[in-house]
C-alpha cells in the first residue's frame, strides 16, 4: 500500500472534536497533488448549465481541477464529457471557450475527433501509416459519468462513484432556493479570472461564514452596495447581532447558510424579486424556503451558488497557491431583457472580479494562504470552534435535518472533515464505507 493509501494520513490535520485545522493543507505541494487525485479525479463537479449546450454540436469549454475538458452534445443529443488532449501527442484539440462543431482537429498534425470523442481522422493513414492504426482505440479520454439535475452539468472521471442523486443527496433542497425560482437558464458569457489564495478558503467561506460580513465588506456596505442606508446595513449583518437563519450540513461535504428576510427587508417591487410573488413557486419552494433573503452554498468541492445573486462560481485549483474562477449568471428565461440585465449588473457588482464583495474575500483568502506558509507559526492550528459541540438538528417543515441558526462555524468544520475523509480513502467504496454524518461529526442531537 502506498504512503497516500494509508489510513489516517490526512486525518491528522482536521480536529473537529477540538474546532482546528492545520495549516499545512493550504499550502503544501504534496497534499495539493492529492487532492486532485483523490478529490478532484473522483467527486461529481459542476461543469456548465445545460442552457449552454441546448444545440447538436454546441460545446463549452471547462476544467475538472485542472483537466481541460469539453462539454460537447453530440448528434444524438447526449452530452460527452471529453478530455482537450489530442491522443497522438497531447496537444489541445480545442482552444476556445465555446461553439458549435462537428469535429474537433488538433493543430498539430490534424487527427481529427468527432463530438463523441472518436478518432474520425489521420492524415496519411494509408500513405504513412499503412492503415496500421487502431483508431477505435485512440479516441479522446472521456468523463466517466456525466448527469445533471435541474439544469446544472456534472461529471465524474471515477466510475465507481455514486450516482448524482446520492452525491448531491439533501443538499439539492437547498440548490432548490434558486433553482426553483423559475425557468432559468444562463446568461450569455462566462466571466473568468485568477485570484490567488488556496480554493479551500473560499470553499470555507462559501459553505456559510456570515461571521465576516461586517467587517470584510465594511467598506462596501457603508458605500450603499446592499442599498439604503449604509448603517443599516452594517448593523443587521453585525457578528454580534443575533441573525434569524439556518445552517445545512448534507453528506460528502456540501453545505449552506441561510437568512431570513424580514417583510421590510425586500423589495417585492423589483423585477428581480418576481419570483416571491408567483403562488407557483411559493408552493414548490414551501413556508421555509420562501422566508430566505439569501443563501450561500458550497456544493464539494468547489462550487459557489448564490441564490440571491443566481451566480454559479467554480472556483477551479492552479496549484496550493492560487484559483482560476469561472462565474455564470442565471436569468429568467420568461423575464424581460431589461431585467435579465439588471440581474447581471447586480450579479457583476456583487461577485464579478471587479465586484464589491469578490475584491474583499480575494484578498483575505490570499492573505490566508500566505499566513498558512508562516515558518513561525505552522505548528498553530487555526481556529475553528465558534459554538463547537453546541450544534442541534432540527427539522422545519420540509426540511432536512438542520441547525437552527446563522452565525457558526459547524458547516467550515463540515467542509475540513469531509475533506480528509476523501484524502484517506482509497476509492469510492472504501470512502462510502467510512463516511460519517453530520450527527457524528457534531454530536448533535436530532430534536
Amino acid at each position: 500500500m502506498d504512503a497516500i493509501a494509508s489510513r489516517e494520513k490526512y486525518r491528522q490535520y482536521v480536529r473537529p472534536e477540538a474546532g482546528l485545522v492545520s495549516r499545512r493543507i493550504f499550502h503544501d505541494e504534496e497534499i495539493y497533488r492529492a487532492e486532485l487525485d483523490r478529490i478532484f479525479k473522483r467527486a461529481w463537479l459542476y461543469l456548465a448549465h445545460e442552457s449552454e449546450v441546448p444545440d447538436p454540436g454546441d460545446f463549452v469549454h471547462v476544467y475538472m481541477g485542472e483537466e481541460a475538458v469539453i462539454l460537447c452534445r453530440d448528434r444524438d443529443g447526449q452530452l460527452y464529457g471529453l478530455v482537450n488532449s489530442c491522443r497522438h501527442r497531447g496537444n489541445r484539440v480545442c482552444r476556445v471557450d465555446r461553439g458549435n462543431a462537428r469535429s474537433f482537429v488538433c493543430s498539430y498534425h490534424g487527427w481529427a475527433y468527432n463530438t463523441k470523442g472518436n478518432l474520425i481522422g489521420v492524415p496519411g493513414k494509408t500513405e504513412l501509416y499503412k492503415d496500421d492504426i487502431d483508431q477505435p482505440s485512440l479516441g479522446l479520454v472521456r468523463v466517466a459519468r456525466i448527469d445533471s439535475y435541474k439544469g446544472l452539468v456534472f461529471g465524474t472521471f471515477d466510475p465507481e462513484a455514486p450516482s448524482l442523486e446520492e452525491f448531491l443527496g439533501d443538499m439539492r433542497w437547498g440548490l432548490d432556493l434558486l433553482l426553483d425560482q423559475g425557468d432559468l437558464v444562463a446568461a450569455p458569457g462566462v466571466v473568468r479570472w485568477n485570484i490567488e489564495g488556496n480554493w479551500k478558503f473560499a470553499a470555507d467561506n462559501a459553505i456559510g461564514d456570515m461571521y465576516h460580513a461586517a467587517w470584510t465588506h465594511r467598506s462596501a456596505m457603508l458605500a450603499g452596495h446592499l442599498g439604503g442606508n449604509g448603517a443599516q446595513s452594517l448593523a443587521q449583518y453585525a457578528p454580534t447581532r443575533e441573525q434569524k437563519g439556518i445552517t445545512l450540513l448534507t453528506a460528502y461535504g456540501h453545505g449552506l447558510n441561510a437568512d431570513f428576510a424580514e417583510a421590510n427587508e425586500v423589495d417585492l417591487g423589483s423585477p428581480l424579486a418576481a419570483w416571491r410573488l408567483d403562488p407557483a413557486i411559493q408552493a414548490r419552494l414551501g413556508p421555509v424556503r420562501s422566508r430566505v433573503q439569501r443563501s450561500n452554498m458550497n456544493v464539494f468541492p468547489n462550487l459557489f451558488v448564490n441564490s440571491g445573486s443566481r451566480d454559479l462560481m467554480v472556483r477551479h485549483p492552479r496549484g496550493p497557491g492560487r484559483m482560476e474562477v469561472r462565474k455564470t449568471v442565471l436569468v429568467d428565461r420568461n423575464a424581460s431583457e431589461e431585467t435579465r440585465r439588471m440581474q447581471i449588473r447586480s450579479s457583476n457588482r456583487h461577485f464579478g472580479p471587479a465586484g464589491m464583495f469578490e475584491q474583499d474575500d480575494g484578498e483575505n483568502w490570499d492573505q490566508s494562504t500566505h499566513g498558512a506558509r508562516s515558518l513561525a507559526a505552522r505548528d498553530r492550528d487555526l481556529h475553528y470552534a465558534m459554538k463547537l459541540g453546541r450544534a442541534r438538528l432540527t427539522r422545519l417543515g420540509d426540511s432536512p435535518p438542520l441547525i437552527e441558526d446563522l452565525v457558526n462555524e459547524h458547516a467550515q468544520l463540515w467542509l475540513y472533515h469531509c475533506w480528509a475523509e476523501f484524502m484517506d480513502a482509497a476509492s469510492w467504496p472504501e470512502l462510502r464505507a467510512a463516511h460519517t454524518q453530520p450527527t457524528d461529526h457534531f454530536r448533535c442531537a436530532t430534536t
